[in-house]
């Protein structure tokens, strides 16, 4: 093997290694981009609205009540519940803890029945969000992700919402700005 030879094979074996294992650290980084948008635990709310009464929710063993009281119904919605979060939130639980097995009460007295399980309607176990590269990586979550089960007379909304940290769009901020998601996972009128 002549001296040319002998050079050009010490100087490329390193550098097509270091080209595999640049290749393997953004295969590995693309990766991790996907799973900080996971989540293996969430919160669950309740809205109601739309003269719903006596309104009854189990989940993971656990039942919830609501407008139970005779006589108690509930709100028309507003503008701004459309976009509005629980104040109480109903405990955590596994993602996902099972069906949500539900009753309660139409605006026209209507007993009204439904199950939603959870497993076949969110795909993925992933918060949807456009941009998952600018996602703070050590703490994606501000709190931790909510289900939020919205009743309206006839109808049951739900909802996966989360507060994301995200890097600044601003390249002069050094700070986090917080997201907040919020996005319809399933919708169904009885």
């Amino acid at each position: 093997m002549n001296i040319t030879a002998m050079l050009a094979k010490k100087a490329l074996v390193p550098l097509f290694a270091g080209v595999l294992l640049l290749q393997g650290c953004a295969a590995t980084n693309n990766n991790s981009n996907n799973n900080v948008l996971a989540y293996s635990t969430h919160d669950l709310g309740l809205l109601c609205f739309g003269g719903v009464s006596n309104v009854r929710l189990t989940y993971g063993g656990a039942p919830h009540r609501l407008f139970d009281d005779k006589g108690h119904v509930a709100p028309e919605k507003t503008l701004a519940d459309a976009t509005r979060t629980p104040r109480a939130l109903f405990g955590t639980y596994d993602t996902f803890a099972g069906p949500m097995d539900m009753q309660w009460r139409s605006r026209d007295g209507t007993e009204l029945s439904h199950v939603i399980d959870l497993n076949k309607e969110i795909v993925g176990r992933q918060i949807p969000y456009d941009h998952p590269e600018r996602v703070y990586a050590k703490k994606p979550f501000v709190g931790k992700p909510v289900i939020i089960v919205e009743f309206n007379d006839r109808t049951v909304n739900v909802y996966l919402a989360a507060t994301l940290q995200v890097t600044s769009l601003d390249a002069a901020k050094p700070t986090l700005d917080d997201v907040k998601t919020r996005t319809l996972v399933y919708s169904r009128t009885l």
